[in-house]
């Protein structure tokens, strides 16, 4: 295995990157596919991989440890598709009897194959067509969604249609998993999918077969590349991917350029690349990827969109800037929250707080305005809470207490709840009277109470 390892890859050492310090470059492998000679260089693959990631950093090696399953034989793989009446696709077969029955693999691996049907109710619709397909719109994924919400006759129904042509080879984590589809526009593809159902977002189609997802998973460790939402991002060198920018459509020039998430350093050519694009759209995206790998460009970028470039963008960026230079923006932000045009002003003061300059005087006048978005006023007064000089203005705080506005009262109790003042216990029972039916704000009050040396009936809370 040692001797393979070492006529297979190139090692060269470079600081910045993770895993041992090592980058390792990968030779393509240039014979016959579907053969042993493929088989072996996959799990080369994977022990390289495996050997770069020593600690086991990457997310889900602890739980497979680059390690494969035996192999199957195809006669295995025969009665496991006349059981279910499906044919696997070639790449899968290959697979599972020249590389492993399951093992080390994207997320936490991949599942055997007696595990990849399960055993639920919908176990026969393996062999039916496959509802996920490229003809599925995203209208019609959300009409099913709807429809079975409150029914469970139709729920029975749209999951049979659901679990048509999948198998599911293994699991991100949560509710996601990856899925190999069997029959369908998809056939012999990874899918991903959460099990969430959102009707606004059904499964994703990686475009990718099996082996493509499978061995590009590992080469990316290999070169040091982040893995994190593999399948999820377009793969490709620096050069490959600035290659295809120019004949990209709006959607695609996005994914490429976030595909450079990936890489743990780029090249000067592309960081020039990234700053010469001029599609606004991309700005936050622009100066992200900056922010990662150049800041000193990053911040030259950061001063123009804040003078006028693109306000909302820099104020969407701003809490990833240098803590080191963060105050130095205090008092330019703290401005923006009265830009009448300005969306999101909560990232405004999410930035104020981080910055070691940060006082509750100068949100105050913010907070106590009611026409102010009140989730923007919640998030004021909750910031207050957490100023230095926060027990200055205990009036302002009781106010927000009999706001009329439930979110307001709530982020105002909640900030000074931890805080013993008479004045204070005399707020808590008028709340107390006045949410008498609202669990949620009783619960927070007898922390409040408890926290002045008063006990509460709980029962009532």
């Amino acid at each position: 295995m040692l001797n393979n390892l070492k006529n297979l890859f190139s090692r060269k050492t470079n600081s910045k990157e993770k895993y041992n310090e090592k980058h390792v470059e990968w030779v393509p492998f240039t014979g016959d596919r579907l053969t042993e000679a493929h088989g072996l260089y996959i799990r080369n693959l994977v022990a390289t991989a495996g050997d770069v990631d020593k600690g086991r950093e990457i997310f889900g090696a602890g739980t497979h440890k680059y390690q494969l399953g035996p192999v199957i034989s195809i006669a295995e793989v025969r009665a496991f598709e006349e059981r279910y009446q499906i044919i696997l696709p070639k790449e899968y077969v290959f697979f599972l009897t020249q590389v492993g029955n399951g093992g080390a693999g994207p997320y936490y691996g991949v599942t055997t194959l007696e595990k990849v049907i399960g055993s639920g109710e919908h176990t026969a619709a393996v062999g039916r067509e496959a509802l996920i397909d490229r003809k599925l719109s995203k209208e019609y994924w959300k009409q099913i969604m709807d429809e079975t919400e409150d029914d469970d006759d139709l729920y029975d129904e749209a999951m049979d249609q659901l679990y048509g042509g999948m198998l599911n080879i293994g699991t991100q984590g949560c509710t996601y998993d990856n899925l190999l589809m069997v029959s369908g526009s998809e056939i012999g593809k990874i899918v991903y999918i959460d099990w969430n159902l959102d009707p606004d977002y059904g499964p994703y189609l990686t475009n990718m077969t099996f082996l493509e997802w499978y061995e590009n998973y590992f080469k990316e460790i290999i070169q040091g590349n982040s893995t994190t939402s593999y399948g999820y991002f377009r793969l490709g060198s620096e050069e490959e991917l600035k290659h295809d920018y120019p004949t990209a459509d709006k959607e695609e020039r996005y994914d490429i350029l976030r595909s450079l998430y990936r890489f743990s350093t780029i090249s000067p050519s592309t960081i020039t690349f990234i700053q010469q694009r001029d599609d606004e759209e991309l700005d936050v995206l622009r100066l992200e990827l900056l922010l990662k790998f150049d800041e000193i460009s990053a911040m030259g970028m950061f001063d123009r969109l804040l003078e006028g470039g693109n306000v909302s963008a820099a104020v969407a960026c701003a809490r990833r800037i240098p803590e080191s230079v963060k105050n130095e923006y205090y008092v330019a932000m703290a401005k923006l929250l009265w830009d009448k045009d300005l969306q999101g002003k909560s990232q405004v003061i999410f930035f104020m707080k981080e910055c070691s300059v940060f006082m509750g005087k100068d949100l105050l006048a913010f907070a106590m305005d009611e026409t102010v978005k009140e989730d923007e006023r919640k998030t004021a007064v909750w910031a207050i809470s957490h100023a230095k000089d926060h027990m200055d203005y205990l009036n302002e705080f009781i106010l927000w207490m009999e706001s009329d506005s439930y979110w307001v009262a709530h982020a105002a109790l909640q900030g000074m709840a931890r805080e013993q003042h008479p004045e204070l216990v005399k707020a808590y029972y008028q709340m107390w009277e006045r949410y008498s039916n609202d669990q949620m704000m009783r619960s927070n009050l007898v922390i409040a109470f408890e926290n002045n040396g008063i006990q509460i009936e709980k029962e009532n809370a």
